[in-house]
């Protein structure tokens, strides 16, 4: 059921508003004076696609100005831009319907060359499904690959290999992986594999797959695998921080040991290969205006761009992409004190997180209540008898996101601390940065709409639709 076109999907889709004719944006937009489709193909044997989902320029900046402060050295993006090679290129993010996009619109307009309604994967307004990346690859015998610090069947690396009508319908994602054979898998979410209603890992087996559960499972598999899927968690990947301070996560791989691994696997491929890295839980903390988490995601994403440059300084018949889908959040550290001479101190504070607000959500919830202790030894802020009722009301009444409660709540002493405000919880509208390096690089123009790059990868790797 690949194509996912039953009745009852559809009338569920058409009551979400996610089929049917395109909004007058969308004709807007696809009338924009962007670049024209390029003229000639390179000669890339490979794809390295690397994604920090939900990064804004503010996050960009946020992570850099520590990386002076504390490290003496810029982030490795940042040297992307004086790097022989690359070409520095804006996006507009936006979607058929909105412009403000989601991840499953952003990243199918990558995966399919169409933009198509917010939530939606690789479908049309109509419900038609259009044809990922991924599928022409195979076709020209390529290894495919997926890593992510989400759940694996999440949009982004579901946008170019699947065909949903909905993002919502990871299970189906995740059979698509297993009959298209997408080489590596590697993330989070073992709930769309192994439970009572959908037990895939017994058939990815089958098919040859190892399957790895831990860190030292996928370093020993990686090198001599026919295929790899790995799973580190239930949902998504812990968060960096919470890896860093949590010695019971010891196991559960980072996004720069994924990719290692999978690049191990995937180089292997006589024809080359397209290898997608997703830095998915950018995005995460920006929705939950976590600032030191965002921070941490942010630099462990950097800490993959080397990976990259090293395979592709060997390999130069490789096209190596940096970027992101769009903003969340709107992270800015901003000017704080007097003569704004705070904001630099503010992001030594920022070290002293030693937990993220999702793992502190996870904690009082087992807890039934909210612990002041737990919550000042994690941030070093002190909680009201005000702010510990209305936190307690939040877990009583079952909010989704206690995450961005607690950012809420808490939003005036976060910011005196840190300097990092926000705009929402949401993505924004804003155009985002690409660098992009390789054979079929130079044609990409410096502004673009963010399905003009299927072409240009397309062309640059000898695909045919």
């Amino acid at each position: 059921m690949t194509e996912l076109q039953s009745s009852s999907r559809r009338d569920f889709l058409k009551g979400a508003g996610l089929l049917g004719a395109a909004s007058v944006f969308a004709s807007q937009s696809a009338a924009a004076p962007f670049g024209s489709k390029p003229k000639s193909a390179g000669a890339a044997k490979n794809l390295i696609f690397l994604v920090a989902d939900g990064m804004g320029t503010g996050t960009l900046s946020l992570a850099n100005h520590w990386s002076l402060r504390n490290r003496g050295k810029p982030l490795n993006w940042m040297e992307l831009y004086n790097r022989p090679g690359f070409h520095c290129i804006l996006q507009d993010t936006a979607s058929a319907n909105s412009p403000v996009t989601d991840s499953a619109a952003a990243g199918s307009a990558w995966g399919c060359g169409q933009r198509v309604n917010n939530r939606t994967i690789n479908t049309d307004a109509d419900g038609v499904a259009l044809t990922p990346l991924y599928t022409y690859a195979k076709k020209a015998g390529k290894a495919t690959g997926l890593v992510t610090t989400c759940r694996v069947t999440h949009a982004t690396p579901a946008a170019f290999s699947t065909s949903v009508p909905h993002r919502d319908l990871e299970d189906d994602i995740a059979r698509q992986y297993l009959d298209r054979e997408i080489d590596v898998i590697l993330g989070g979410g073992v709930r769309h594999f192994d439970g009572e209603v959908n037990q895939l890992i017994s058939s990815f087996k089958d098919k040859g797959y190892s399957v790895s559960r831990t860190l030292s499972e996928l370093q020993s598999q990686a090198a001599h695998a026919d295929r790899l899927l790995g799973l580190f968690s239930p949902s998504h990947v812990p968060f960096a921080i919470d890896r860093k301070n949590d010695p019971e996560l010891a196991e559960v791989p980072s996004l720069p040991q994924m990719f290692e691994a999978a690049l191990t696997k995937v180089a292997q491929n006589p024809e080359g290969f397209v290898l997608q890295i997703e830095g998915g839980r950018v995005d995460h903390a920006g929705h939950a205006n976590d600032a030191a988490t965002i921070l941490h995601e942010q630099l462990e994403f950097d800490d993959c761009i080397p990976i990259a440059l090293e395979f592709l300084e060997s390999n130069p018949d490789t096209l190596v992409i940096v970027t992101t889908d769009h903003g969340t959040g709107g992270c800015e550290l901003n000017g704080w004190g007097s003569d704004y001479l705070d904001s630099g101190p503010a992001l030594d504070r920022i070290n002293t997180f030693t937990a993220s607000f999702e793992a502190l959500e996870n904690r009082f919830r087992e807890l039934g209540h909210f612990d002041s202790r737990i919550w000042k030894a994690a941030t070093g802020l002190s909680a009201s008898l005000e702010q510990a009722a209305l936190v307690q009301t939040a877990i009583d009444t079952k909010v989704k996101y206690i995450s961005s409660v607690l950012a809420d709540i808490f939003a005036e002493q976060l910011i005196d601390k840190t300097a990092v405000g926000w705009t929402s919880h949401n993505h924004t509208s804003e155009h985002v940065e690409m660098l992009a390096s390789g054979p079929g690089s130079e044609q990409v123009p410096r502004l673009i709409q963010n399905n003009q790059l299927f072409d240009y990868v397309m062309q640059a790797l000898g695909l045919t639709t």
